[in-house]
């Protein structure tokens, strides 16, 4: 139904009443969020959200409840941050994270997810922003394949002078680095097939298209200090609401 129609079923113009709110638009849009998990950026490759027609092989996707946003195949997003993640789904009703490489249960998640189905993933996560929604995103290498992409995203980061004389220290060459912000690339994906076996993988390359959609600087420097300031020990068991597929930070 159009604008105009609807406003036709109003018998009198209140086009000249005053504001209609108190706050910024912002402001809002941080009210109506459904709850403390920010979305999960996701490559769908098979499943059953494929089976159902919600997402297309090959592309990329945000699992909302029973659904899934299709962003398509190709997609443009700026990193903001990374940190180490496994994550044990062994009891889906209580789903163990872990963000410290160093402990035993994370080395435990790890290896066991050496085995055939065992629930189990392990790699960097990122923290980005999906330029087509503007939303803060966790795109989670946690495969074998995703992992070995992984690493090309590493220097679209930031990079500051620390970071640049911390691998100075450790012996690399720093002698082209310059420091930088965020720097925007484009994922694609693509299909690899092994005998019977085939399944998708990312593709990072740079992005050649303005990255315009942000949020304003205090929405990102928020969501980065979440992100990166894990709590506790690094150890949570989550235990998500019926109909829900969002992970813990």
């Amino acid at each position: 139904m159009s604008t105009s129609t609807e406003t036709n079923l109003v018998p009198v113009d209140l086009s000249q009443l005053p504001s209609t709110q108190l706050g910024s638009d912002d402001q809002f849009l941080e009210l109506a969020k459904s709850s403390e998990f920010i979305g999960r950026l996701q490559l769908f490759t098979k499943g059953k959200a494929i089976n159902k027609g919600q997402v297309r092989p090959g592309c990329y996707g945000i699992p909302e409840g029973e659904e899934v946003i299709d962003l398509g195949d190709t997609i443009d997003i700026l990193p903001l941050g990374r940190r180490p993640k496994a994550i044990d789904m062994t009891d889906t009703d209580a789903v163990l994270v872990n963000y410290d490489p160093e402990s035993d249960e994370f080395k435990r998640i790890a290896a066991t997810s050496l085995e055939k189905e065992s629930h189990c993933m392990y790699g960097p996560s990122f923290l980005v922003i999906e330029e087509k929604t503007g939303r803060f995103l966790e795109f989670f290498c946690g495969s074998k394949s995703t992992r070995s992409e992984a690493k090309k995203i590493y220097p679209f980061l930031q990079l500051t002078a620390a970071d640049i004389e911390r691998q100075k220290l450790a012996g690399k060459d720093v002698s082209e680095l310059k420091p930088h912000g965020p720097l925007p690339l484009t994922l694609k994906s693509r299909l690899v097939e092994k005998g019977t076996y085939s399944w998708h993988v990312p593709v990072v390359s740079k992005c050649a298209t303005p990255f315009t959609k942000l949020p304003p600087i205090a929405a990102i420097t928020k969501e980065l200090t979440a992100f990166i300031e894990c709590k506790g020990d690094g150890v949570q068991t989550v235990k998500e609401e019926p109909g829900k597929t969002h992970r813990a930070r």
